[in-house]
């Protein structure tokens, strides 16, 4: 299925603004995308949003293994984040190893793949980021998951971890939680489920991205205790 995308927005107090089209492929769990920018923020890598905001086709397009709900089905095409649940909005963060704060981004999105004219749009709602294309921007993404669970009526969540590796060596660790607004979700996530990442290829040619993910979703049991009440957490406070 192919789709239109746009990234617009501001990050460092500068402007955003990315189009391009899409692809994705539930069966494989392959999504693809061509984006022409015609604004990029200094101190801003468009190799991030993978990462960090702006990419809900890769959770479209993630390929289910046996007794999963992936969010093209369970959403029926389409979901939202933040706009539609006040407070729900995107959150993500990369530091480097010492704690030293590399990117906070924000932002908002809308995916609709139900007919007609389907489409990605995201929105940068506002942060920081110190990733400079050509010197410490992203070289390489390993693979990498999240959880994803229902957490409320149409309410998905899909907190991420991962790695990156820099263009000057630096290895940076983050992770983005994503609570999607499933207006109408056609069934419930059951119980937890892991969102696998398997691989991030990416090119940037000056203001042209092409990059291709291909996701899958496998089975996740829920905790089976409520750990925080089990004698082993409990460590006594330091004298």
């Amino acid at each position: 299925m192919k789709h239109d995308y746009r990234i617009e927005g501001h990050v460092n107090g500068r402007h955003v603004l990315g189009r391009g089209v899409g692809e994705i492929d539930v069966a494989t769990g392959v999504s693809e995308m061509e984006v022409c920018f015609e604004r990029m923020a200094d101190g801003w890598d468009p190799r991030s949003i993978v990462l960090m905001c702006c990419d809900r086709a890769l959770v479209m397009a993630a390929r289910e293994t046996a007794d999963t709900v992936g969010m093209f089905r369970a959403s029926g095409g389409v979901l939202s984040i933040g706009g539609h649940l006040p407070g729900n909005g995107r959150d993500s963060v990369l530091r480097t190893a010492e704690g030293e704060l590399m990117a906070h981004v924000r932002a908002t999105s809308t995916t609709d793949f139900r007919s007609g004219q389907p489409f990605d749009h995201s929105r940068v709602e506002g942060g920081i980021s110190h990733l400079r294309r050509g010197v410490n921007g992203i070289r390489h993404i390993p693979a990498f998951d999240g959880v994803m669970m229902q957490a409320g009526p149409n309410l998905v969540v899909v907190t991420t971890r991962f790695t990156a590796e820099l263009e000057d060596g630096t290895v940076i660790h983050g992770s983005t939680n994503y609570p999607h607004y499933l207006p109408e979700q056609t069934m419930e996530i059951p119980e937890h489920q892991l969102l696998h990442v398997e691989s991030v290829g990416q090119e940037l040619d000056g203001d042209h991205l092409h990059s291709t993910v291909t996701t899958q979703i496998l089975p996740l049991a829920s905790p089976g205790t409520n750990l925080t009440d089990s004698p082993a957490e409990r460590v006594p406070a330091a004298a």
